[in-house]
């Protein structure tokens, strides 16, 4: 079986037409999509009838809880906060009737899917220590379970319960093996955090024990004519990273590497 892996569409239609033409392409069976189908974006009964129709397993994000009214917005920063205040207004009945249907977790087969965490869809999961947590705690509740599937961060990474982290690059392929477990996140579909904006996403070939990633280039113009009509933030789709941070990121690296 080979799952095509989703998360954080943020209602970027233009995103996510290109990510399921590129999984198409790779030849998957199904599809696991680990929330945020709102949010951010300009398109989101449209992202939310896609994601539908596709049949798959879906969980909910803590975009599409806000934009029920399940969740507070107070973690929100302001972009967040207001793209959800014009979503809540716009949001059909058939997407909020999908989305209410939606669970916090799902499981199928040897695979468990949720946005944030397993117990909080808000909780960013980027640590090497909280994933081998996850991973322990599934080793007791669902010992079946070899992969967890999480979003959220809007960055590509992976963690064994015994191997080390990866941010893996465009067109890598992971080796699972049979014998340990894994957390994956396939990146953003909808809102790069990063400088090269792009569609991202996993392919998780359970045969084979692999997951491979993947990011393609979308119609950027096309949403931020549709963000700009709507009066939303015309660069809500990316959210670039601030150098101060990444250098004191990397000043914190090299300084533990040297203790």
């Amino acid at each position: 079986m080979r799952y095509g892996v989703l998360a954080d569409v943020h209602a970027n239609l233009p995103a996510l037409e290109a990510a399921l033409a590129a999984l198409e392409r790779l030849d998957v069976d199904r599809y696991l999509v680990a929330g945020d189908l709102v949010g951010y974006g300009p398109f989101p009964n449209e992202c939310v009838a896609a994601v539908a129709e596709l049949g798959g397993v879906c969980v909910a994000g803590n975009h599409d809880l806000i934009a029920l009214g399940r969740l507070s917005d107070e973690r929100c920063i302001p972009l967040a906060r207001t793209s959800l205040a014009w979503t809540k207004q716009v949001l059909s009945d058939d997407a909020r009737a999908f989305l209410s249907a939606l669970p916090l977790r799902a499981d199928i087969d040897r695979v468990a899917v949720a946005h944030g965490s397993l117990d909080d869809p808000s909780e960013y999961t980027r640590r090497p220590e909280q994933a081998v947590s996850q991973l322990a705690r599934l080793e007791t509740e669902r010992p079946d379970v070899r992969v967890l599937v999480l979003g959220h961060t809007h960055r590509q990474w992976a963690c064994g319960q015994t191997s080390p982290a990866v941010q893996p690059e465009d067109g890598r392929t992971l080796a699972l093996g049979v014998h340990e477990r894994w957390v994956i996140n396939p990146g953003a579909v909808g809102q790069t955090r990063g400088f090269r904006v792009a569609a991202r996403f996993a392919v998780l070939d359970a045969d084979r024990g692999t997951a491979s990633f993947h990011a393609v280039r979308y119609d950027v113009r096309r949403c931020r004519r549709e963000l700009r009509r709507h009066g939303l933030n015309p660069r809500s789709y990316q959210l670039r990273p601030s150098p101060w941070r990444r250098i004191r990121r990397v000043t914190r690296g090299v300084l533990k590497r040297s203790a």
